[in-house]
């Protein structure tokens, strides 16, 4: 097979005189599986210098086994894989540009799955759960390669970095493959609310989850084998079975996220010492004695008017008179220029990717996409303040973050994580064993 590199001397070979950039996939052993938890078995590279692809065989039964070419894949200075986040969990440290979020940045949905070869098919009916793709012939492996790569190619080529792109690829993909490798502890109770095939997502009673970004809104979910990580029900028993692996687990909670959102954008301030909710009642009902009723009236209130547009008879106050500006000039702006770009990522929001968008739609839209490059942009920054620490983070629930907190790291780590999690918006802290048990502190 004059595609296979399968000995040194091949390989020496082969990176003599290679240019600077490729694209590279990994083969891993089963595709379902938890990218954590694969092994890699082949190499699918193709050489842009020599305009051919190469398959690199590292321990498919096919061909003689080779370690994982970490040396020579540092000579390139770019390397366009699919998906970065995987890429990452697989070798770290190399330069990678996503395909993923290039892709999603233009179309506002993600990279579509092609179909693989009959082959392919067949072996994965029959041998699910095993290490299919070493059973599945590299040449097959190299058909579908190069077929996802011809599809892939235009956006490639045609690739020009933007803002977007360096925070997507610089920011939002090492923070999601750095919040995936952690793994969140279960306990004997996980099995009693899930029926999930083990061997795809738990390693040393620890579950992993997998973010999805390219959604409607930007939010990214996580979904990953039959385990909705971003919807835990308070109320059925599903949080009993996930406890923390050192000391505690300790939740920061954004009090009020979106009101304050929207007051920031605005151009308005709500006061930080007090409730967001209590602050809505005071203009709801026009009274500074605010009761528990008046209260959880106001939350429903504060959503009617973020979702389902504002009331006029509100708009006599600065907060929902700037929020209504807001909201005017934002769909003032997007249907002049036909898109508009979100705050700190920079992504636009492109009118041709969007169907039946209304003023409201596009204003939650650019809230919820403000709410997740913040988030990420902190999260990046609290795995800086981590590194060489025993605590982790193990979750992210949109306005939330969860850590597995080891007390050993001490009062200095959990302040500025505080620190740096609040520095724009106040947080809620709870804390408890289980994801369960968590109590206000």
């Amino acid at each position: 097979m004059y595609y296979l590199i399968e000995t040194q001397e091949q390989l020496e070979r082969f990176f003599e005189g290679e240019g600077n950039e490729c694209y590279l996939q990994f083969v891993t052993n089963n595709d379902e599986i938890h990218p954590k938890l694969q092994s890699v078995c082949a190499l699918y590279l193709y050489s842009f210098s020599r305009e051919k692809g190469f398959m690199i065989n590292i321990d498919h039964p096919e061909g003689f086994e080779l370690e994982l070419p970490l040396k020579y894949l540092q000579s390139y200075t770019n390397i366009f894989v699919k998906e970065k986040t995987k890429a990452l969990l697989y070798i770290p440290t190399l330069p990678y540009t996503d395909i993923q979020s290039i892709y999603y940045l233009l179309k506002n949905e993600p990279l579509p799955a092609l179909p693989k070869t009959g082959t392919h098919t067949f072996y994965e009916r029959k041998f699910g759960a095993n290490n299919v793709n070493k059973i599945i012939p590299l040449a097959k492996h190299y058909e579908a390669m190069t077929n996802e790569f011809e599809a892939i190619y235009p956006y490639i080529s045609n690739f020009k970095e933007e803002e977007s792109n360096k925070w997507y690829n610089e920011i939002l993909t090492p923070t999601l493959a750095r919040m995936v490798s952690e793994g969140f502890k279960i306990n004997d109770t996980f099995n009693k609310h899930f029926d999930i095939n083990e061997k795809f997502s738990i390693r040393d009673s620890k579950i992993y989850g997998w973010y999805n970004f390219c959604t409607t809104t930007g939010r990214p979910t996580n979904n990953f084998n039959s385990v909705n990580f971003s919807a835990l029900k308070h109320d059925t028993g599903e949080r009993d079975g996930f406890e923390a692996d050192n000391d505690m687990l300790i939740e920061m909670d954004f009090e009020g996220y979106h009101p304050r959102i929207i007051a920031r954008l605005s151009g308005d301030e709500l006061d930080k010492s007090e409730s967001v909710h209590t602050q809505m009642a005071k203009m709801y009902f026009d009274t500074e004695e605010i009761d528990a009723e008046m209260y959880k009236r106001s939350k429903e209130l504060t959503f009617q008017q973020m979702y389902g547009g504002i009331n006029k008879k509100y708009l006599k106050h600065t907060y929902f008179n700037k929020a209504q500006q807001f909201i005017d000039e934002l769909w003032s702006e997007f249907n002049t220029k036909g898109y508009v770009k979100t705050v700190i990522a920079r992504r636009r929001l492109l009118k041709d990717n969007y169907k039946n968008m209304t003023p409201q739609k596009l204003f939650n839209y650019y809230i919820q996409a403000f709410e997740t490059e913040y988030n990420f942009t902190v999260l990046s920054r609290l795995f800086k303040i981590l590194e060489g620490k025993k605590s982790k983070i193990i979750l992210y629930v949109y306005d939330s973050i969860l850590i597995d907190f080891a007390i050993e790291d001490g009062k200095d780590t959990l302040q500025a994580i505080k620190a740096t999690i609040s520095s724009d918006f106040p947080v809620k802290i709870k804390r408890g064993v289980t994801y369960s048990s968590l109590e206000d502190i």
